[in-house]
This record gives C-alpha cells, sequence and structure tokens, in this order.
C-alpha cells in the first residue's frame, strides 16, 4: 500500500499520472467520489477525515485552485 507522500513523489516523474490527475481536475473540482476512486485504484490508504488535509495539501501542491 502507497502512501500519500510516495504518489505525490511518483506523479512529479510519471508523465501518465500527471494526465490521470489532469483528467480528473479537467473541470476545476474533484467529489468525494473520484477522490476516493483515485486513491483505491493507487492503493492509497485515505480516510474521509483526512480528506480536507489531502485538499489542503493538493491546493498547496497546485493540483487544485
Amino acid at each position: 500500500m502507497a502512501t500519500v507522500d510516495e504518489l505525490v513523489q511518483q506523479y512529479q516523474t510519471d508523465p501518465a499520472l500527471q494526465k490521470e490527475v489532469a483528467d480528473i481536475l479537467a473541470d476545476g473540482k474533484i467529489s468525494i467520489k473520484e477522490f476516493m476512486e483515485f486513491a483505491n485504484k493507487h492503493d492509497v490508504a485515505i480516510s474521509l477525515a483526512d480528506l480536507p488535509k489531502y485538499m489542503e495539501q493538493a491546493k498547496q501542491l497546485g493540483f487544485i485552485g
């Protein structure tokens, strides 16, 4: 099982992952469903309680505005 930090590191060098994230964020937002499907697909353990923390981290990294 990967950690969020490992996935962020992979994102920095993986064009396929970058495209997947860009496709998810194309409409400028991300739903809880999209977020959880992405986490499950990449085998990242994230609880819904942690969602606000990771959304803030995604904003800081420039993934979402």
